[in-house]
């Protein structure tokens, strides 16, 4: 395998607006979520998709956050709703960072074998098409997370696929200090094959208290 992805851990992207002295005036609402964020040509955010299937164009992107030309990916953000020059709905985004997100590889793929230290979920839930993952860890320093695909077990008749996940996480436990939190989104699209109706993930990842825990989430693929 020739990229990891890598993780710098996000403090928590919180923008909080204060008043400034002017109380006719009302900020408006500030959301954090997961976002699929797709770029123009210089690699800017032109729109983002929400996890509820509704796509808006970036009136405004206080981040400055650039990736590749003509691509899209998983970010994080604190946004709020805007309004472009022309009338369109569109989004004003304050923070944002982009997410890990690698689809599962199979064991044999990770060069240097697996790492499973230890993490605590704090949050996950189905986003579109997407399993979302709020982690805490304890570490400081530098983190590597992907998703380890153990098994995929696929019933034909009933249409039933079950999936079998593991978290990769990697980091220096020599470094352990406070907590902080990580976000990783999966993607889940791959497994919405031909004849396939339900996608049941059953997520594994070792805890702090030393115990081995799995999530078990059900994935409706979408048409």
């Amino acid at each position: 395998m020739n990229k990891y992805c890598y993780w710098w851990l996000l403090p928590l992207l919180v923008c909080l607006l204060a008043a400034c002295g002017d109380d006719e005036y009302h900020y408006p609402p500030v959301k954090l979520e997961f976002l699929t964020a797709c770029s123009g040509a210089d690699g800017s955010l032109q729109s983002v998709l929400t996890d509820e299937g509704k796509t808006f164009p970036v009136v405004e992107d206080l981040s400055s956050l650039k990736i590749a030309a003509d691509t899209s990916v998983r970010i994080v953000a604190n946004y709020a709703d805007a309004v472009a020059v022309d009338g369109t709905a569109g989004v004003k985004l304050y923070a944002s960072m982009k997410v890990v997100s690698p689809v599962p590889q199979t064991a044999d793929k990770f060069e240097n074998g697996i790492k499973t230290n230890p993490a605590d979920i704090l949050s996950i839930w189905l986003g579109l098409d997407y399993l979302n993952i709020t982690l805490q860890v304890k570490e400081d320093g530098q983190h590597l997370l992907h998703f380890i695909e153990d098994k995929v077990m696929v019933d034909a008749a009933t249409g039933q696929s079950d999936v079998y996940v593991t978290l990769y996480h990697e980091s220096d436990q020599s470094m352990t200090s406070y907590t902080r939190r990580a976000y990783a989104s999966m993607p889940l699209r791959q497994y919405a094959v031909e004849g396939v109706r339900k996608v049941t993930v059953h997520f594994s990842l070792r805890t702090y208290s030393g115990d081995i825990k799995t999530y078990d989430i059900e994935y409706i693929p979408s048409l």
